[in-house]
This record gives C-alpha cells, sequence and structure tokens, in this order.
C-alpha cells in the first residue's frame, strides 16, 4: 500500500501537517495558491517583477503564522490576506521611495487559464493593465481579488479584512472607475 500523496489532502490537513513540521504539506499549500498570490501581488503592487519577491516573503510570514492560524477564514483566504497585506505594504514603501513612473509599463495582466476563447486580446490586455495603473491602489485591491485571482466576495472580504456589504460596494466604484478610464483608451 502506497502513502498518500500531499496533493490528495484538504487545506486544512495540509495546514495541520505543515504546523507538525512536514515541508511537503507547507510545499503542497504553497504551490496549491502560489498563482493567486502572485496575480494578486502583481496587480496590487504594480509589478509582476516584483510579485514574486512579495510573495516568497509573504510565504515566510505564512510558514511563521502557521501556529496562530485559527481557522477563522479558509486556508487560501488567510494566506492571501497576507500576501496581499505584503503587496499594500510593498506599495507603500514604493511610493515613499519614488513616484513608480512607469507603474504600466511594468504592469502584466493576463486572462485567468482556462478561458475557452481569449476574453481579452493582447492589445487589450494592455490596455487593460493600463487603465488598472491608473487607478487608485484600493481599487486595483479589490478588482485583483475579484476578478484577478476569481476570489468570491466573502473571500475578498476575508482577504482584505472587509465587510462583505463594504466589498460589494467597492467593487461597483472601482468597475465604474475601471469602465470610465477604459473609456478614455476608446477615445
Amino acid at each position: 500500500m502506497r502513502s498518500p500523496d500531499a496533493t490528495e489532502f484538504d487545506d486544512d490537513t495540509l495546514l495541520a501537517r505543515a504546523r507538525t513540521g512536514d515541508r511537503v504539506a507547507f510545499g503542497e499549500l504553497v504551490r496549491r495558491h502560489q498563482r493567486a498570490a502572485l496575480r494578486l501581488a502583481a496587480v496590487i503592487s504594480g509589478s509582476t517583477e516584483e510579485a514574486n519577491d512579495i510573495v516568497q516573503d509573504a510565504m515566510v510570514n505564512v510558514h511563521r503564522g502557521l501556529g496562530s492560524y485559527r481557522g477563522h477564514a479558509p486556508v487560501r483566504s488567510w494566506m492571501l490576506r497576507i500576501v496581499a497585506n505584503h503587496a499594500k505594504n510593498h506599495v507603500r514603501s514604493s511610493v515613499r521611495r519614488s513616484r513608480r513612473d512607469d507603474l504600466h509599463a511594468r504592469l502584466d495582466v493576463r486572462v485567468v487559464d482556462g478561458a475557452d476563447e481569449p476574453v481579452v486580446r493582447q492589445s487589450d490586455q494592455r490596455d487593460l493593465a493600463d487603465a488598472l495603473a491608473r487607478l487608485r491602489t484600493a481599487d486595483r485591491e479589490i478588482l485583483a481579488c475579484r476578478f484577478v485571482t476569481e476570489l468570491s466576495e466573502a473571500e475578498t472580504a476575508d482577504v482584505l479584512a472587509l465587510p462583505i456589504g463594504t466589498v460589494k460596494s467597492r467593487t461597483s466604484r472601482a468597475l465604474e472607475r475601471l469602465r470610465a478610464e477604459l473609456g478614455e483608451v476608446a477615445r
């Protein structure tokens, strides 16, 4: 009889095993949520290049915080909240150092894998990235959670530590601002 592979366990089981020092279990948790974490960090920070460093630092904090996780949110939401906080802190630090003149040149937003048809063509992706770059950080955060990492409203509320009603209203307003930005591109 073979021993179970870490990929066969749910997140809660992997977390429990990681707490006991199981590196394979922790590695599987990171692997499962890395794509969403990278997308979230890239959109919040405005840099795909810096997203890797942000996520790596966040995962170190996730590992350090294994013992403090209390089950208040799904493991995925808890991990992504840590990533979002790291990305927000990175933005604050970057703003202090410079005004990020070329944010839109560094931003790379891609359609979520698995779409039957390309929803956004490459030129449209560039317009979308430019429009997202012009939005406030809070708008990018909410849109990154809801549409780039495809989190539900409840998961977004967990990740951003907001009430669900606030998530709904901020999403609506952020989409309006994004549409306005995209409308300006079309003119």
